[in-house]
């Protein structure tokens, strides 16, 4: 009786141990879907007013309309396939987000340059798409 009942337990622990170096070993999806969530969520709270939404959002949103890389899927555009199509890319691929989420979100950046090239960010300047919009803008009215 006693082996049975070790063997029913054998049995039920199993799938969790198959599943546990799975899930080590792929440290880096995990902190992608993590990163995924949390902007998720504070996409949810920037549209409760709750949230901070940046003041150019739909210039941003504009430039992003006529990229190559915005992929429309079930009726909402993205930058490039959505995350969960695609969890490993580069910057060149998209970044997988909603285009008016993440047009709103101040903290965001676009992910390639005009050139289509990996954008690259310092403390105090930035080739991306949007911020070197936004300058070409502030110069125009100047």
């Amino acid at each position: 009786m006693i082996r049975r009942r070790e063997t029913q337990l054998n049995r039920y622990q199993r799938p969790i141990k198959t599943l546990m170096p799975g899930l080590c070993c792929r440290s880096s999806a995990f902190a992608v879907l993590s990163r995924a969530a949390a902007k998720s969520a504070s996409s949810r709270l920037r549209r409760m007013g709750l949230l901070p939404i940046r003041h150019d959002w739909a210039a941003r949103a504009g430039v992003c309309e006529t990229c190559p890389l915005r992929v429309i899927h079930r009726g909402a555009t993205y930058c490039g396939k959505p995350l969960l199509h695609q969890l490993h890319r580069d910057p060149i691929d998209g970044c997988g987000c909603p285009i008016s989420a993440k047009s709103r979100d101040p903290d965001e950046h676009c992910p390639v340059t005009a050139r289509h090239l990996p954008a690259a960010r310092t403390d105090d300047h930035c080739d991306c798409k949007w911020c070197v919009a936004s300058r070409h803008n502030i110069r125009r009215i100047d």
